[in-house]
């Protein structure tokens, strides 16, 4: 590797990942902006919801029109995530990482795995709410959710937890109690990588 600021010739693909309610919308676009990555949006099966304009951003496309893409290969990683189908497209997300810009991922664990499997230098991190009353308390002030789905989104947040504690795929679990420290601490790890310093 060459010394000066060792800045990779091929982006960095950093891939950030926690259940809903933990703040990785918010965090993503700090990131980017702070950062100057692209930041790539998914494709989803999912309806608009009236939340939609304010939280993170989602190309909505029909499950017929998603399935085209899946078998013209067009996604990076997808996943079926509360019954709806959710895909990174590999086109504009590899365009950037060969002209060396580095992207940015906001997906879910089966994604992440997916990812760390077909791109082993990626740089893979979970984000985890300080507690589960505070992510059950995140969830509710987000007012999207009916209560029962609410409780559904939960109990599939302790399973992405367990499972990414009891993965080997994360590079780094970053705690999300101060989002202002979560970025900074987000920011370091991100820079260390970019140097080659991690």
């Amino acid at each position: 590797m060459s010394t000066v600021a060792n800045k990779k010739p091929h982006g960095l693909l950093i891939v950030l990942v926690g259940p809903s309610g933990v703040g990785k919308s918010t965090i993503s676009k700090m990131l980017a902006q702070r950062l100057n990555v692209a930041y790539i949006v998914s494709a989803t099966t999912r309806p608009k919801e009236p939340g939609d304009e304010i939280g993170k951003e989602y190309d909505h496309v029909s499950q017929d029109e998603f399935f085209r893409r899946l078998d013209r290969d067009e996604f990076l990683e997808y996943a079926q995530v509360h019954g709806n189908y959710y895909g990174t497209p590999m086109h504009p997300a590899l365009d950037y990482l060969n002209e060396g810009k580095d992207v940015l991922l906001e997906i879910d664990v089966q994604g992440a795995l997916q990812v760390r499997y077909q791109y082993p230098e990626a740089l893979l991190i979970f984000i985890l709410p300080p507690n589960g009353p505070t992510l059950m308390q995140r969830l509710n002030d987000r007012g999207r959710d009916k209560p029962e789905d609410m409780d559904k989104r939960f109990r599939a947040a302790r399973r992405e937890i367990h499972m990414a504690k009891g993965s080997r795929a994360f590079d780094h679990m970053v705690i999300n109690d101060s989002l202002d420290r979560a970025v900074e601490e987000l920011t370091k790890i991100i820079n260390l990588e970019r140097t080659g310093g991690l």
